[in-house]
């Protein structure tokens, strides 16, 4: 059937000095009209009258967009009219607010229609049996498209819509209609920017409340797909701002296994929010005293045995202290011979043993005559130790020498990292690697970087490198770790729109990040202090990423042993694992999954089958207008409000991860002569060519 307002061209107006259309049709006309809607069946009938009716031109389309713009006062004054002279025909007033959601498509037309009073003549058509899903479909129209402080207007009627929800608990299109309004709006209302723009409404929200009635909506049989999907968003979204039901909890936990990866990874970033609020920093020092007292006692013996296992001249704890005495060692040394650039390279040295490589302090003696400890003038250009750092630096380009000219630009970027100024220290990275494409140490610089992007190419970068020492390789790894994860995460939930497979770019990092975990715990000391970092990332992806993981998790029992024997280590050494927000999610995580499996396992079981289920209804007589209001010519398509389900070959990993370096990226560049090697950049392809790709791409041409 033709669409509303395509039967007619649209009639140019003409203002007379008072405001008003000079060929206005008089609403008296509207009664022999009246017949015809009352006839008709189903809404979008209704609306192509009153289309025609008001001479509208065709508002699916940009070009009858444009006229309505060039005649807006003349068209609301018209249709407001009608609607306050019919205010007891329900019919009327309900096709002539399916009119304002669909101009409410363009923003401008929004914009002007809400500051006309527009939510006034929508809510009260939500007590109106006849005009309830009229209302509902309308509200999921304009907060689809509509801007941010116009869903947090809306939002402020959650009550409403909640109401709804508990009244109509059997009516299937009311609970899922109004799920997606609240989902799109609240979502708005609680989001970074909705924040900004009014902190207080977000906090008025009963979020909890919803939350719990939402959940509980899933419980129910055979949900929708567009009730699911907006639920499961609406729900992740919550964890930062209230505490959820433990069911909800529970839902997100199991939600972890389904089959849709936007699914899955709307989960898991809806967990690692819950705990951000009372978690605590992570641990970013050492204390030299807890660490030697620490090693003055024996090992426990299960950690001895460990340690014996791995090799205890490998071990973080005694490269520290050793490293530690040896640093001491060399700055008294350079008190009796002045020797900046012998200092230096010591220092260099130090720093690609351990982290925690160059002490704060300073020469101190005890003041005879008040028993206080004082600075001691030594004739050193520096007081503080770390301040030795930028003049042994200068020391060592003095002396010019070609192969310590990475040493001196180390000793500066450490300088920097220490005094907390990491753009200095990225800038200098950035320099060396132009003059040294294989300094490891200037790659991990990069990784400290506040663009997670530039951080994540330059750790794998790094780890390829020739000359790396075990210290920074590992140092590199476990950035390489949380970088991969946190993007892939963040790219999944951003990437739900239809047709768009930026998702799959999102599970080549969630993969990455994997297999960089894994070989982290089987390589690295097994008292590295992030250990415990990489086991949380480790078990969560795992939970998340492999095919098949058990409802008692045994799968992932090895790394939550090893878990254990990571927090043991820590305390061992003074340093109790501090509740980050990752260990939280963790831990929850792996105390729910089997209570979440046997609640929520049969519907994530099922979410396939339900987000592949079409997205507009088959029942004609009604929701003729639901694809009326999606039929949208601005953007080229119609928008279903809906991902696709996120159904995954592993195959396809690779050719989002660079064939030299692995970095995971959709920008990569075909080998040109085999086309199915794929590089970062010209950096990454000399490489590889180099290394190994030559032969088989050389036969690969052959062939």
């Amino acid at each position: 059937m033709p669409g509303p307002g395509r039967k007619t061209k649209a009639t140019n107006k003409t203002t007379n000095e008072s405001g008003s259309s000079a060929n206005e049709i008089p609403n008296t006309q509207l009664d022999s009209f009246i017949g015809d809607i009352d006839n008709a069946e189903g809404w979008s009938p209704i609306v192509d009258i009153l289309c025609q009716y008001f001479e509208l031109p065709d508002i699916s389309t940009r070009s009858g967009l444009k006229k309505v713009h060039a005649n807006f006062e003349s068209i609301y004054r018209r249709l407001d009219k009608a609607y306050t002279k019919n205010a007891s025909n329900e019919r009327v007033m309900g096709g002539i607010v399916g009119i304002y959601a669909k101009l409410s498509v363009d923003s401008l037309l929004r914009n002007k229609l809400f500051q006309k009073g527009f939510l006034e003549r929508l809510f009260p058509l939500l007590d109106i049996p006849s005009c309830r899903h009229l209302a509902l479909r309308a509200l999921t129209t304009v907060t689809h498209h509509g801007g941010i402080e116009i869903r947090m207007k809306i939002a402020k009627s959650y009550l409403l819509l909640l109401r709804l929800l508990q009244d109509f608990p059997d009516d299937p299109k009311t609970v899922e209609l109004s799920i997606v309004v609240l989902s799109h709006s609240l979502i708005s209302t609680i989001s970074d920017e909705g924040i900004k723009i009014d902190a207080h409404l977000g906090e008025s929200l009963d979020l909890r409340d919803i939350v719990g009635i939402v959940t509980e909506t899933l419980h129910k049989p055979a949900p929708s797909r567009v009730l699911v999907d907006h639920s499961v968003q609406l729900l992740a979204s919550s964890t930062l701002h209230c505490k959820v039901p433990p069911t909800t909890v529970k839902f997100l936990v199991a939600g972890l296994r389904s089959n849709d990866w936007i699914f899955r990874c709307t989960c898991l970033g809806g967990l690692v929010r819950l705990h951000r609020n009372e978690s605590e920093p992570d641990q970013r020092s050492l204390d030299p005293m807890k660490l030697m007292d620490c090693v003055s006692r024996p090992v426990p013996s299960h950690l001895n045995d460990i340690l014996q296992a791995y090799g205890f001249q490998r071990s973080e704890t005694l490269l520290t202290v050793k490293t530690a005495g040896e640093f001491q060692k060399a700055m008294m040394n350079s008190v009796s011979t002045h020797d900046l650039y012998t200092l230096g390279i010591a220092l260099a040295g130090f720093i690609l043993r351990t982290e925690f490589s160059i002490s704060e302090g300073t020469f101190q003696t005890k003041n005879p005559e008040n028993g206080r400890m004082e600075t001691m003038d030594l004739g050193l250009p520096f007081t503080m130790w770390s301040d030795a750092l930028p003049h042994c630096a200068t020391a060592i380009r003095v002396k010019g020498l070609p192969a310590t000219v990475d040493m001196a630009d180390m000793l500066d970027m450490k300088f920097y990292i220490m005094r907390q100024r990491i753009p200095d220290a990225v800038k200098i990275a950035k320099t060396a690697l132009k003059r040294n494409p294989d300094f490891a140490y200037a790659y991990y610089v990069l990784t400290l970087a506040s663009d997670p992007v530039v951080g994540l190419r330059a750790a794998k970068k790094g780890i390829k490198c020739r000359n790396i020492t075990p210290f920074v390789r590992f140092q590199m790894m476990q950035r390489a770790v949380e970088q991969a994860g946190e993007m892939g995460i963040c790219i999944l939930q951003e990437s739900a729109s239809t047709g768009d497979k930026k998702w799959e770019e999102g599970i080549a990092f969630l993969t990455s990040a994997l297999e960089d975990s894994k070989t982290y715990i089987s390589e690295a000391p097994p008292d590295n202090r992030h250990m415990k970092n990489v086991l949380y990332w480790n078990i969560l992806l795992r939970i998340t990423v492999e095919e098949e993981i058990s409802a008692d998790l045994r799968e992932v029992q090895g790394s939550i042993r090893k878990l254990k024997i990571a927090d043991d280590f820590s305390d061992w050494i003074g340093i109790p694992p501090p509740k980050t927000n990752l260990r939280l999610t963790q831990q929850t995580v792996v105390r729910l999954f089997p209570e979440a499996t046997k609640e929520w396992g049969e519907f994530i079981g099922n979410s396939l089958a339900i987000m592949s289920q079409p997205t507009l209804s088959t029942e004609k007589v009604e929701d003729d207008l639901a694809a009326w209001l999606d039929d949208v010519h601005i953007e080229g398509k119609p928008d279903d409000h809906c991902h696709e389900p996120a159904t995954f070959s592993s195959s396809r990993v690779e050719l989002y991860r660079c064939s030299w370096c692995g970095n995971p990226s959709a920008i990569l560049r075909k080998c040109g002569g085999c086309s199915k090697a794929r590089y970062c950049d010209a950096g990454c392809q000399t490489s590889h060519w180099k290394d190994s790709h030559k032969k088989s791409c050389v036969k690969k041409n052959e062939e």
